[in-house]
């Protein structure tokens, strides 16, 4: 007699468990993958390919990896689906690439540009060399803008007398190098806000309850503590519900919104069968595409999650 009773509770815990990410994996996938990208479409930009460019993204790419991020060559995992080494890119190009990259999925880039040049003192020969360098930091999937800093207007060093090309790129590479680290520090800053922890019960989400199971389903798991805290990108996913009816649609939406470290969502389009939500929330894909398919066997609904891009498609198995 009391073998279902037990089987029913050990249940509950495991997909407890996993509905509210309470392991130490949870907190260890709060920071993102990160490329750093230039853009040289202006032609007073220092081009790609230039060695003075190539400090400076080097320097950009060694200080974000150094603060503890995921750092990925744009070469390395773009290769394989853009032409490499292409100039003068827009940074429409730049965030095409990065969306097309899937394996790794990139959460962030950093798109940096790079202005040097040369002037000669009004009253005497002295050359100063004059460096400036943009950055900003937008989410991959949504376009969010995170962050953005600029250095410039620095009093450099003057050129040595009989300067060379080779001299001039020498010297403005070192000063644009030590200047890149300063941008770099920056926007790592920024970043660090960004994905700083939350705590649950400020997260938005009504952790405290969930929406009761429908007709004949099981019951839900226990609700997340209030005090837990909500680490990671805010990330934004399509979450699209096909064949459900209108009162699994109602209690689908009740539990997307008590998933733990949900920010909010947005309806974007509804119809007879099918449904679709703009959701934001800072967990990451695979622990959502978990809850989605725990909401579905809690609800009693057969169905299948299939996953692409940002896009979640949830699809009713209708049965007899």
């Amino acid at each position: 007699m009391l073998r279902d009773p037990i089987r029913t509770l050990a249940a509950l815990a495991l997909l407890g468990s996993a509905l509210l990410g309470l392991s130490a994996q949870a907190q260890a996938q709060t920071r993102p993958n990160l490329v750093v990208m230039g853009e040289d479409a202006d032609e007073d930009s220092v081009p790609r390919g230039n060695r003075i460019f190539q400090r400076v993204i080097a320097e950009l790419s060694e200080t974000m990896n150094l603060r503890g991020y995921n750092v990925y060559d744009e070469t390395a995992v773009a290769m394989g689906i853009t032409q490499a080494n292409r100039v003068r890119r827009r940074d429409a190009e730049l965030i095409e690439v990065a969306r097309a990259v899937q394996n790794p999925p990139l959460d962030v880039v950093a798109v940096f540009q790079v202005y040097a040049s040369a002037s000669k003192s009004a009253y005497s020969d002295i050359v100063r060399p004059e460096v400036r360098i943009p950055g900003r930091l937008l989410n991959v999937r949504t376009g969010q803008s995170l962050g953005a800093f600029e250095v410039a207007g620095l009093q450099l060093p003057p050129l040595p007398q009989g300067c060379d090309r080779e001299c001039l790129l020498e010297r403005v590479g070192a000063e644009a190098k030590s200047i890149a680290a300063d941008v770099a520090t920056a926007l790592t800053a920024k970043l660090d806000g960004a994905i700083a922890p939350r705590r649950a019960a400020e997260a938005g989400a009504p952790l405290n309850t969930l929406p009761p199971a429908l007709p004949g389903a099981e019951p839900p798991p226990a609700a997340a503590a209030a005090g837990e805290s909500c680490g990671g990108l805010p990330t934004a996913y399509v979450v699209r519900l096909t064949g459900f009816s209108s009162q699994e649609v109602q209690a689908a939406e009740e539990y997307m919104a008590a998933f733990r470290c949900y920010e909010h969502h947005r309806p974007v389009r509804s119809g007879g069968a099918t449904a679709e939500y703009w959701y934001e929330t800072r967990s990451d894909s695979a622990r959502l595409g978990r809850n989605l398919r725990l909401m579905l066997e809690h609800m009693s609904a057969p169905g299948q999650v299939q996953f692409s891009g940002n896009t979640f498609v949830i699809s009713r198995v209708a049965t007899r």
